[in-house]
């Protein structure tokens, strides 16, 4: 696929500075660094000044309020480059080549009372549906992915390799999940009866919402009784574990080796940065921005939608405070060496 340079720029409704011939056009994308004459790029900060200044792009979209003069190269202004650039990347690539062909594999596992449509829908080698599943239109059910009884998958929804999905577990519109993750196990729960730790058994289930995405080798347990719930639009990074009963708001980032303990409430447009642990029944308030490695062990309030509130450490605290904590330490080789020379003046004076 080829897009004219010039039909970019009417679509992005962007300004051109150095415009091309009428016939230039754009057959991939690529970093500035990488880019040839048939590739678009995008400058969006000034650590790639010099990418830019040296690239061999087709054309490069740059912020609206760029203006350095750049040589040789054509220049779209846009708002945000990034967006536009992953705007026009998804119709170039626009077939997934991961993709498998419309229809059922011979080698598929069809339960009874499933409802598809077979001309629409893509399912896999070896893939598993259980009885009474419903999957929409468009769905795609990668080689091996096994799907339980009573699920339902909206439409236009990615299932990849080796995905568990649990019975009864409800997935909403363009979901994607990677492969390796399981939807829908049990909750870790046992009460010891003074002797061994007895199985706490989980009847619940899980919901995800539409716009979702869940990274490879995700984790996420059902409820003891009703649901564990993820929000429309909340994306969840590699690696990630969600414990039973827990709900995590809209609009929230989850990444990587992150572990959220069961029955916590996650507020909308939460980010939690790789390696947060959130204990159970806990209350995380919107707006929130967990940085690395955060404990949190106490419900947090939360913040605004143009004021997010930023904690960090364990326990968790605001991440400015706890910043100043981190450099105490470094003061103390300095203190005591002040309290040396004042020790000694002192001792001094007495004799």
């Amino acid at each position: 696929m080829q897009i004219k340079i010039s039909e970019i720029a009417s679509r992005l409704e962007a300004e051109i500075v150095n415009p091309p011939s009428d016939e230039a056009f754009i057959v991939g994308v690529a970093s500035l660094a990488e880019a040839t004459s048939e590739d678009l790029s995008f400058f969006h900060h000034e650590k790639y000044l010099n990418d830019l200044r040296s690239t061999k792009a087709g054309a490069v979209l740059v912020p609206s309020g760029f203006n350095e003069k750049i040589e040789d190269v054509p220049l779209l202004k846009v708002k945000s480059p990034s967006l536009a650039f992953n705007e026009i990347a998804n119709e170039l690539y626009s077939t997934d080549q991961t993709q498998e062909n419309t229809g059922i594999h011979e080698t598929a596992v069809i339960g009874e009372g499933v409802k598809l449509n077979p001309e629409s829908v893509s399912i896999g080698a070896y893939a598993v549906i259980g009885s009474d599943t419903e999957i929409g239109e468009g769905v795609t059910i990668s080689a091996g992915a096994r799907i339980g009884r009573q699920v339902k998958i909206g439409s236009n929804s990615s299932v990849y390799p080796n995905v568990v999905i649990y019975d009864k577990s409800i997935l909403g519109k363009d979901v994607i999940v990677h492969g390796g993750t399981v939807i829908g196990s049990d909750g870790f729960g046992y009460e010891f009866d003074g002797s061994k730790h007895q199985k706490i058994i989980h009847f619940g289930y899980v919901k995800i919402e539409d716009d979702v995405e869940i990274g490879a080798n995700c984790t996420i347990d059902r409820g003891r009784f009703g649901k564990t719930q993820i929000g429309q639009g909340t994306k969840i990074d590699n690696l990630c574990q969600v414990g039973h009963n827990v709900v995590i708001g809209q609009h929230c980032i989850i990444v990587a080796d992150t572990a959220i303990g069961g029955s916590s409430d996650i507020g909308d447009f939460v980010t939690m940065a790789a390696q947060v642990g959130v204990a159970g029944h806990l209350e995380i308030g919107p707006y929130s921005v967990l940085v690395a490695r955060t404990g949190v062990t106490k419900s947090l309030p939360g913040g605004e939608p143009n004021k997010p509130a930023f904690y960090s450490g364990f326990p968790v605290g605001p991440h400015e405070e706890k910043r100043k904590e981190m450099v105490y330490p470094r003061k103390i080789p300095k203190i005591l060496s002040r309290l040396k020379t004042l020790e000694k003046g002192i001792s001094e004076s007495e004799e």
